[in-house]
């Protein structure tokens, strides 16, 4: 993967330490896992770098509380808790809770095993409904992560939903952020940056 040595310089621009081999070598066997698991199905998950991207960004930040909105299969949430599970953190997902797949077989989450459930709060209901329930019984995230409804109004909705909650060294992240121009126009109403990482994710900082 090439998102190993471009997080050199993302995370410089981020104002965060990375050391590549002990990242890379620790999202090995994260990876082996989403591979055997997800079998080739076409689950419509996040590419590879992105959960590369995901990991990172939560390990080397020392992240102990993520928000992420958006589960499908779960390999999203698998990587994330992989990391945060190091710092005995927490993440709070919330998902409408359909049955996900090509054919609609499988549930929700399904890519995460059972030993890191204990570190997971699955929210079931849409973001417009739960995400500020959920962010009262978090109080400030170090991450929030967007992969829901991807329309200008939705992705708008969740980041000025979060945005007050966040401290001066939270990070967003948003997946399909190129499919419409709200999470630009929030980094540049709010004065933030606004950094790809690979594929259509972006990370929006302070």
């Amino acid at each position: 993967m090439t998102a190993e040595t471009d997080w050199i310089d993302l995370a410089g621009r981020l104002g965060l330490d990375y050391e590549p081999e002990s990242v890379s070598a620790e999202f090995i066997p994260v990876l082996a896992h989403v591979r055997s698991v997800i079998d080739n199905g076409n689950y419509w998950q996040v590419s590879e770098d992105e959960l590369f991207d995901l990991y990172c960004l939560c390990r080397i930040s020392a992240a102990k509380v993520v928000i992420e909105t958006g589960v499908g299969p779960g390999t999203s949430s698998y990587s994330i808790l992989s990391a945060i599970s190091r710092n005995n953190g927490r993440l709070h997902s919330i998902d409408l809770g359909e049955k996900y797949g090509e054919d609609s077989e499988m549930p929700v989450g399904f890519v995460v095993p059972g030993s890191f459930r204990k570190f997971w709060n699955l929210n079931i209901g849409s973001s417009r409904h739960l995400l500020g329930k959920v962010l009262e019984t978090t109080g400030k995230p170090d991450i929030f992560f967007h992969d829901s409804e991807h329309t200008y109004e939705n992705v708008m909705f969740e980041l000025e939903t979060v945005f007050p909650s966040l401290g001066k060294n939270s990070f967003i992240v948003v997946d399909n952020y190129d499919w419409t121009e709200a999470p630009k126009d929030f980094a540049e109403k709010n004065r933030l940056k606004l950094d790809r990482t690979h594929d259509d994710m972006c990370i929006i900082s302070r």
